[in-house]
């Protein structure tokens, strides 16, 4: 808790990036790029990772990331989100067996969305009934683009959520199988994706045709502002999750302000939700940062932003997801009373990321 307020973390992905992970061709300032999103995000030096350990098999690790999540910061429950192989890597950069490993040792923290990287629907269909009964997945998380080999190496080929052959049936048979709520990857460039497959205008179609399932936008803000608060306005079932978005609470204040104003103007405090998006960043600066935020008044004298209350902080920062997902977060609270998390940090926060485990010690070490 923050302020008396339940934190849930809405996307918790430990990556697996070390080199053995990368694609062949793959250099070591490409490698260093992505430990420089980290820094990127990272407004306060205390609060970063080194290079070796960012580029490590952190997925393998669950207990660093379970340490930096519930006794380095405030937060009190968290959804975590499996990745498919985003184009740069040679397997998943979050593989749902470990995700699903770090599940099932803290049941009573986490959540657990499953994932794939198929094209083809059938496949993709089969997958999605085997990690409905094998892993008792809480929602899905799709990513826009997948890699292809076309004999000249490959590349990233984007697919969309409104596609008749594909994700259509895809969400059909989620909705079938009891899945409602669903994450989507978008704004945010990854890989080689193609532009088109980021933006936003497929999700029309499907909130229309399935208005039982929750979709949230992730990374909802980022880009693309303007035609997301016209979705959050016209359908009840969009959510923007603020994972990316949310460390401009820390790193650009006046940047983050307009947008989440934006958001609570259109759709009010129902629909925004904190995440962090751990380890790309650590949460507690983004907590602090948040629990400390005002709506700057000429943003409210001028375009009629509302005052961010504790009321809808505490939406956003658990109320929200909370909500989607049937989650009794009292009952989650008093199951985690006294566990080892609480204890270690019953005389103040942990310093942060003090228990990674070395990369060296590693499933596949980091290189």
């Amino acid at each position: 808790m923050i302020e008396g307020i339940p934190v849930v973390d809405a996307v918790v992905h430990p990556y697996d990036l070390r080199a053995a992970n990368w694609l062949d061709g793959i250099g070591e300032m490409q490698r260093l790029g992505a430990h420089r999103q980290h820094t990127l995000y990272t407004k306060d030096p205390h609060w970063a990772m080194s290079a070796p350990d960012f580029l490590a098999d952190r997925a393998a690790d669950a207990y660093g990331c379970a340490h930096a999540e519930f006794a380095e910061s405030d937060v009190d429950l968290a959804v975590i989100h499996s990745l498919p192989n985003l184009g740069f890597t040679k397997g998943p950069v979050a593989p749902l067996e470990s995700m699903a490993r770090m599940r099932d040792l803290w049941p009573d923290r986490f959540l657990l969305y499953g994932t794939f990287e198929y094209q083809d629907t059938d496949k993709a269909i089969a997958e999605l009934e085997r990690q409905v009964r094998d892993y008792r997945i809480d929602g899905l998380k799709f990513y826009p683009a997948v890699r292809y080999s076309d004999g000249s190496g490959g590349g990233m080929r984007g697919w969309r959520l409104d596609d008749a052959d594909f994700a259509t049936p895809v969400l059909e048979a989620a909705r079938d199988l009891g899945i409602r709520n669903v994450a989507i990857h978008k704004a945010v460039r990854f890989g080689g994706a193609p532009m088109d497959s980021l933006r936003v205008g497929d999700l029309e179609g499907p909130l229309g045709r399935f208005p039982e399932i929750s979709f949230h936008m992730v990374h909802a803000g980022y880009a693309f502002l303007e035609e997301t608060r016209i979705l959050m306005a016209g359908f009840p079932n969009l959510y923007a999750n603020l994972e990316s978005t949310m460390s401009f609470v820390a790193l650009r204040p006046r940047v983050f302000a307009e947008i989440l104003g934006e958001l609570l103007f259109w759709a009010g405090p129902e629909k925004a939700i904190f995440a962090s998006g751990i380890n790309i960043v650590h949460p507690q600066p983004l907590l602090e940062a948040f629990a400390a935020f005002e709506m700057p008044e000429q943003l409210r004298e001028e375009r009629g932003f509302p005052e961010v209350t504790p009321e809808m902080k505490a939406l956003i920062l658990g109320g929200n997801i909370a909500r989607t997902h049937g989650l009794d977060v009292p009952a989650r609270l008093v199951a985690i009373a006294g566990d080892e998390f609480e204890k270690l940090k019953v005389d103040g926060l942990r310093p942060p990321w003090s228990a990674l485990s070395a990369p060296s010690a590693l499933s596949g070490g980091s290189s």
